[in-house]
């Protein structure tokens, strides 16, 4: 049985799909030892079908809104050992919606027969297959691989464009759809992330292989992360108030991890301070103080490069907002 490449999708623009389809067309050149799975919360174009082994369209994109199941990431300005927790980086948890993807692609791979798994989300350029092919001989000794990219201050987990695994050693939870279990986890867990799950149940109890994220520096992954052209907007994450529970501050964090340009970060604070936080080049990171006082808070609008990021209503939520977006002591 040959391996089987899982393409997990979700094209809502035509540049997306072109992506899609262009990862789909390197995929086949290597027929002759992959098959091809695509599954996708948008319809998949005639033509990408026809190069594909399998295709499957699933409407349910399903997104969490609520502050208690959003990703809660960290970062730690100046390696401080104060990390700021916030929900705020997006605007939804997509975590079902990718699980529901990677779990029915699972189970259907399973029913159909096959065992190594190679799951990459569609936003890929592989010229080279080496990695693939290496992987695909490393699973007659591990039951998962993965990829890791240490960067300090941040956290450390896995590579989530790539990863290859045995269908006969996989977590059930990775196998069999369970929704309600799924959001019940995301809610206990401290990160929310579907790539810190996913780390967790690829490691329980098997023998994993860690891989250096450069070796896949020869291909191009996670291009809507990276070039400019997925992200006209310029949406950048860390741009977002916190609360300080060491002195009590409403503050922000505004980090250019994103590097796709120099931002320009502008506040409106309690609807008539401006106050302009400044230029903040590529990679680079801006703390300040907004109020020393939290509780004089009422409303917060941040501006990145003249469009509204986020409004905020610290009078509606004042306690809640302390409890999701936060600097550690």
């Amino acid at each position: 049985m040959k391996d089987l490449i899982l393409i997990s999708s979700y094209c809502n623009t035509k540049l997306k799909e072109e992506t899609l389809r262009k990862l789909v067309n390197q995929a086949f050149t290597q027929k002759d030892y992959f098959d091809i799975m695509v599954i996708s919360h948008t319809t998949i174009p005639v033509d990408i079908q026809d190069k594909c082994n399998y295709t499957y369209y699933d409407s349910n994109n399903k997104l969490l809104y609520d502050w208690n199941l959003r990703s809660k990431p960290w970062f730690d300005p100046g390696d401080s050992g104060r990390h700021i927790l916030s929900v705020f980086t997006g605007k939804n948890n997509s975590h079902v919606a990718i699980w529901r993807m990677l779990i029915i692609g699972n189970s259907m791979a399973k029913n159909l027969g096959y065992n190594k798994i190679h799951h990459i989300e569609y936003d890929s350029s592989i010229n080279d297959f080496t990695e693939l092919y290496d992987n695909s001989d490393l699973l007659n000794t591990y039951d998962s691989i993965y990829y890791n990219s240490i960067k300090t201050g941040v956290d450390s987990i896995l590579f989530g464009s790539y990863q290859a695994y045995r269908l006969d050693t996989l977590h059930e939870e990775l196998l069999v759809l369970d929704e309600e279990k799924l959001i019940s986890q995301i809610r206990e867990s401290r990160s929310k992330s579907p790539e810190g799950m996913l780390q967790k149940l690829l490691t329980k109890e098997r023998k994993l292989k860690i891989k250096d994220k450069n070796l896949l520096n020869k291909n191009k992954l996670g291009l809507t992360h990276s070039d400019p052209a997925y992200n006209p907007h310029h949406y950048i994450a860390w741009c977002l108030p916190f609360y300080d529970r060491k002195n009590g501050s409403l503050s922000l964090i505004a980090w250019n991890m994103e590097a796709l340009k120099t931002i320009n970060v502008k506040l409106i604070y309690n609807q008539n301070t401006i106050i302009n936080v400044g230029e903040i080049t590529p990679h680079n990171w801006k703390l300040m103080t907004i109020d020393p006082n939290y509780d004089n808070s009422t409303t917060l609008t941040v501006i990145v490069d003249d469009e509204i990021r986020d409004n905020y209503h610290f009078d509606r939520y004042r306690e809640e907002f302390k409890l999701n977006s936060y600097r550690r002591k």
